[in-house]
């Protein structure tokens, strides 16, 4: 299992669920609560997939999202953006996401579009 997944939602109720749901892929699964640590450990770790909300505090979605696309490094990066603010989508795919889901979102639909990426590496 070499393949990793990186979480990052300031609730950690949806945090939790996510984890339990994308263990059932077989990729590792890593979270954070905080979106200002998110950057340094995908820059070290070099996730498959990396999954964000749009509203966290202190550096939101969008920002991270930005930051991450800066980093030619990182271009392979395939980012969802999960949210369920009214423009999100449009404000995820303009910052660099490659996919979003609103929230609430179908666990199907989720596991989709991962498994889609952990076998052909975009979706």
């Amino acid at each position: 299992m070499n393949k990793k997944i990186f979480v990052c939602d300031d609730n950690l109720v949806i945090l939790e669920a996510l984890v339990l749901i994308l263990r059932m892929t077989d990729a590792m699964v890593v979270a954070e609560s905080k979106s200002a640590k998110a950057l340094n450990y995908i820059i070290n770790e070099k996730p498959v997939i990396f999954i964000c909300d749009l509203q966290m505090p202190g550096l939101n979605g969008e920002g991270l999202i930005r930051q991450i696309r800066a980093h030619n490094e990182l271009n392979d990066l395939f980012i969802l953006c999960i949210s369920a603010s009214y423009d999100a989508r449009d404000i995820a795919i303009n910052s660099g996401a490659d996919y979003f889901l609103a929230k609430p979102f179908e666990i199907n639909e989720l596991l989709a579009v991962v498994n889609c990426v952990l076998v052909a590496g975009t979706c």
